[in-house]
Formats: structure tokens, sequence, C-alpha cells
């Protein structure tokens, strides 16, 4: 098999399995805790619900999000409709305050003509206006559409990481008090349980039940500082003009990338289950 198309199928087995994975994982994990907890508290739950709305609300927006297409173009297109506007305007005594630029490009993974700024994603096989990244754990892409959304399922995915952490943690130390010597610093009770070096003594030890609980204690806790380092610095560049996209730029405002509902919309995320982001009073970004 010629090395691009090996590539190529590698990427297309990650981009199916990833999501998989992640659901799977996060399944496990809720199941993990409400065992050791011995009950499901509300909170928790609340919290396990943000995550999975959010993170519908993300793939939901990146499968419905459609580029702005010519499905017709012409030798003269851009003069026709800069003249059409330019009578309009002449008409309704409106003078005109700027040029404006008309600019198409075709793709050619889409086989269609496409208004500028798009980036084609080859994850999700389609043209995207304002895109980010392309997230293999969500499998979608992350756009300025719902960038709240992704935001908020960082922040959620590291308070649910947090609340774990606090039911396994004390249910763990009492199962590995055998384990670690009474005379061992903290030091050395970090390298034998840190992550590499727990999972390979997961892979060695009899007691894998004590070692398990360490690997997935040292995994939530490096999940809980990326989604929550990674969150907050996303907010902090929409807020600050640092998050930038083809051709835009300009600080965001917490309407412009959370919605328009406030902080509702931080405990339910209407703008991906049931409203159209409301920005500066049009109803665009979620369709662009």
């Amino acid at each position: 098999m010629p090395r691009p198309q090996y590539m190529k199928t590698c990427l297309k087995i990650v981009k199916q399995l990833c999501p998989l994975v992640t659901l799977m994982s996060t399944v496990f994990v809720i199941a993990i805790t409400i065992y050791i907890n011995e009950k499901v508290s509300p909170v928790f739950v609340f919290l396990c619900m943000q995550v999975y709305l959010n993170w519908y609300s993300v793939y939901s927006i990146s499968c419905k999000s459609n580029p702005m297409k010519v499905k017709e173009i012409q030798n003269n297109l851009c003069s026709v409709i800069t003249q059409q506007r330019k009578v309009e305007q002449i008409n309704s005594m409106q003078l005109p305050t700027h040029n404006t630029t008309y600019k198409f490009w075709h793709c050619e993974k889409c086989q269609s003509y496409m208004c500028k700024p798009t980036q084609h994603c080859v994850f999700c096989k389609k043209c995207f206006h304002f895109k980010d990244h392309h997230c293999f754990f969500l499998g979608a892409c992350i756009l300025r559409q719902n960038m709240g959304n992704f935001i908020l399922f960082c922040f959620y995915t590291s308070l649910t990481c947090l609340y774990s952490l606090c039911v396994l943690g004390p249910y763990m130390y009492e199962n590995i008090n055998h384990i670690v010597k009474s005379d061992a610093d903290y030091f050395n009770i970090f390298l034998n349980f840190g992550f590499p070096i727990a999972l390979a003594r997961l892979l060695r030890s009899k007691d894998s039940s004590s070692i398990l609980l360490v690997t997935i204690f040292d995994t939530l806790m490096s999940i809980l500082c990326i989604c929550l380092v990674f969150g907050i610095w996303k907010l902090h560049s929409c807020l600050t003009g640092k998050q930038r996209y083809v051709n835009v730029t300009g600080k965001q405002n917490l309407k412009e990338i959370f919605g328009s509902y406030g902080l509702s919309n931080i405990i339910f995320p209407y703008n991906g289950l049931v409203g159209t982001r409301d920005i500066n009073g049009k109803y665009e970004l979620k369709e662009v």
C-alpha cells in the first residue's frame, strides 16, 4: 500500500475510533464513580448531562453548518452584483459607504464554488467558514459557531473529573495504603504511582485492582488539567482577540461566544439544541 493511501486509511480509522473510545471511557468513569460513591449524586448527574449536551451541540452545529455556495458562476458575476447593489442604493437615496468585493474559489474536494473564506476539512469532508480545528475526540470541527459549546465542554469535563477524583481519591488511598510504605515521602509516592510507572506496574503486578485505580486517577488528573487549561486559553483568546479565523479578527464578547441566552446558556446549551445563535440581531453564524 502506498504511503499516502496508508496515512489516509490510518486517519480514517482514528477518526472513527476516537469518538467511540471517548464515549466508552466516559461511561466507564461514570460507572466507576457511581459504584465507589454507592449513590447517584444530583451534582454528578448535572455535570455529566452538561458534558454530553455540549458534546452533542458541538457535533450538531458542525454537521448542520454549511458554507455559502455559488450555484452559477458567470464571467462578470462580481460586477453584475456590484452594479445591482449600486442601482438599489441610488434608488433608495442611500450612498454606498464602501466597495464590496465578492470572491469565490472552487473546492476540488466538494466539487463546487464556495464564497471565501472557507477551509475544507478532510475528516468531515466539507468546507467550513470560521474553522478553528478538528477535534478527533468529539468527532467534529470546532468553529466560531460552536466555540462556546466547546469551551463549556472543556470546563464541565474538568468539573466532572474533579468530582470523580474527590470520590476516587479516598477510596484509592484505603486500597493502596498497604502498598505505600509508611516512611515514604510524596516524591517517592509520585514516582511509584505516576502515570507511566503506574501503567507499567499494572501490567506486571498481581495486585492489578489497586494499580488500576491509580491509573484511572492519573488519567482523570491529566484530563482535568488539559481540558481546564485548553478551555481557559480558548476563552481568553476569544475575549482578547487572539482567537483568529480566516480573514476574521477582533475581540468577542460573551454574547458572541456563548450565545444570546445569557448565563442560562451555560446551564443549558440552547444555541446548540433549541435556538439559533443571535449575534448583532442577525441569525447568520450557525448556518454560514
